[in-house]
C-alpha cells in the first residue's frame, strides 16, 4: 500500500537540490525541481519509492555510481491524451497489415534490457537504464505495476516499450525498434489499450519532436500535477496485461435481467478474459420491435488472450447457456445467426429482432477492423445506436473508433437515435 507523498530530507547544497533519507520514503514539492528538472539524489529504488514519486509527478532518471537515484519533475512536461493521438495513414495501413504481432506482458525483461541498449545522442548506450534500474522496474512488474508493449516479427522481438502504470495514467518510460514502426506499433497499441480502459492520459516525460508528431504536448508543471491531484489509487489496473481488448455489449429482457446480467459476466470472466471495467446497467426499450419488457444493457472491457473468432464462439455459447434459443436452421437468410456473405451486404436486408434473454454483441477488438462473412469489427451499427453508445461513453469516452477517427463522445454526441436509454444502476 502507498504511503501518504511526505519530504524527508536534507538540502543537498552541492547539486542545488535535495538529498533524500534512504530510510524514510518522501519527496520534496517537485516544484522545487531546478529549471532542468533535476529535483533529488538518494532514497532507492524500491517499489514503494517508485509507486510515491509516479504518484507526485516525479521520476528516476539514472543512478550514479554509489546506486543513488536521481530523481526529476520536468518543467514542461510532455502528455499525450489518448482522443489527441495521431495515427499517420502510413502507420495505419502497417497495422492494418498485420505484419506485426503485438503482446503486452510477455518478455518484460527483455524489453527493458534492448531499451537500455540503444544507443542514443549525447549519452553512452544504455547509460541511465543500468542493471539497478532494470531489476527495480522488473521487480514492480511483478508487483502489477510496470508493463510493455511488444512488437514481434516472425516471433521476433522487433520494437516494444515499456512503463508504468497507477492510478488512471501510463507513465511511459523507453521503447526501442530493430524494424522500422516496430516502436509506434507498439505505441499505438497502448494508446489504445490505454483509451479502452478510460485512462486519462498518458505521461510521456521529456519533450521530442518524436512524442509530438504522435499527438503529445509540452504541459506546464503546476498544469500537469493539477491533473494528479484527482489521482484515484483504486483506478489502479494491477496484474499481468493479457494482450487483447474485446468491447462488448451484454444485455436481455426477459426472465430475471439484473441476474442473467450478473450470470453473464462470470461467464465471460471464467471462458473469455478478465473484466477490466463495466458500465452501469442502463434500462432501453426495444430496438426495432416491440416487448413487453425493456432491455437492460450493460457494456464490458475484457482482456482476452482469445482471438476475435474464438471470442465470439464462446459468447454464442454463453448466451445458448443463459437460455437463448436462435434457429437451429437457416430457413430464413433474413433471420439467420450468421446470415451468408450477399446477405450481410445487401441493401435489401432487414433483420428481424425479438425478445431474449440474454445477447451478447462484439463492439471493438482492439482497433481491428475484421469484414468476413461471420464478424464484422467494430460493429457496424454502434454508431447508429444510443443503447450502445451511451454505456461506451461512460466507461471510454476517449476510444476512438478506427473507421471513423472519432471518440465514443462524439460518436454520442452526433447521434441521431431517439431511443430513451435510462440509467437504471
Amino acid at each position: 500500500m502507498l504511503k501518504a507523498p511526505t519530504f524527508v530530507g536534507a538540502f543537498f547544497s552541492e547539486a542545488m537540490a535535495y538529498r533524500l533519507d534512504n530510510e524514510q520514503i518522501g519527496f520534496p514539492d517537485p516544484r522545487l525541481a531546478e529549471s532542468d528538472g533535476f529535483l533529488a539524489v538518494g532514497g532507492t529504488l524500491e517499489p514503494l519509492w517508485l509507486l510515491n514519486a509516479y504518484y507526485m509527478g516525479i521520476f528516476p532518471w539514472y543512478d550514479d555510481e554509489d546506486g543513488d537515484p536521481y530523481w526529476y519533475s520536468l518543467d514542461p512536461r510532455m502528455v499525450l491524451k489518448p482522443q489527441d493521438f495521431r495515427l499517420s495513414r502510413s502507420l495505419e495501413r502497417t497495422i492494418r497489415s498485420k505484419r506485426f504481432e503485438v503482446h503486452i506482458d510477455t518478455c518484460f525483461r527483455e524489453v527493458m534490457e534492448r531499451c537500455a541498449a540503444v544507443e542514443r545522442p549525447g549519452q553512452t548506450a544504455g547509460s541511465w537504464i543500468s542493471g539497478n534500474f532494470i531489476e527495480a522496474y522488473c521487480r514492480l512488474h511483478e508487483d502489477g505495476f510496470a508493463h510493455s508493449f511488444e512488437t514481434f516479427l516472425d516471433g521476433k522481438l522487433v520494437g516494444g516499450l515499456y512503463g508504468v502504470s497507477l492510478c488512471d495514467f501510463f507513465s511511459g518510460e523507453s521503447m526501442f525498434h530493430t524494424e522500422r514502426d516496430a516502436s509506434k506499433v507498439a505505441f499505438a497499441r497502448m494508446v489504445d489499450f490505454a483509451a479502452a480502459h478510460g485512462f486519462r492520459f498518458i505521461d510521456a516525460q521529456q519533450p521530442t519532436n518524436h512524442l509530438a508528431s504522435l499527438g503529445a504536448k509540452p504541459m506546464p508543471r503546476e498544469e500537469f500535477l493539477s491533473m494528479l491531484e484527482s489521482n484515484d489509487l483504486k483506478k489502479t489496473y494491477r496484474g499481468r496485461w493479457k494482450s487483447n481488448t474485446v468491447t462488448l455489449l451484454i444485455g436481455g429482457n426477459e426472465g430475471d435481467r439484473v441476474s442473467l446480467l450478473m450470470q453473464a459476466i462470470i461467464e465471460i470472466a471464467s471462458r473469455i478474459g478478465t473484466v477490466s471495467a463495466a458500465s452501469s446497467l442502463y434500462e432501453t426499450e426495444p430496438w426495432g420491435f416491440e416487448a413487453e419488457q425493456n432491455f437492460l444493457n450493460q457494456a464490458l472491457v475484457v482482456d482476452t488472450d482469445l482471438s476475435p473468432e474464438e471470442v465470439l464462439k464462446e459468447a454464442l455459447a454463453i448466451e445458448k447457456d443463459l437460455g437463448r434459443i436462435r434457429p437451429s436452421e437457416d430457413k430464413n437468410p433474413f433471420s439467420a445467426p450468421n446470415p451468408p456473405f450477399s446477405v450481410l451486404r445487401s441493401p435489401f436486408s432487414v433483420k428481424k429482432y425479438s425478445s431474449r434473454p440474454m445477447d451478447i454483441d462484439l463492439i471493438f477488438y482492439n482497433n481491428d477492423i475484421v469484414d468476413t462473412p461471420a464478424l464484422q469489427l467494430p460493429h457496424p451499427r454502434m454508431h447508429l445506436r444510443r443503447f450502445v453508445l451511451q454505456p461506451l461513453a461512460q466507461i471510454m469516452p476517449d476510444k476512438i473508433h478506427p473507421k471513423f477517427r472519432k471518440t465514443i463522445s462524439q460518436l454520442l454526441a452526433e447521434c441521431t437515435d431517439e431511443g430513451v436509454v435510462k440509467e437504471y444502476f
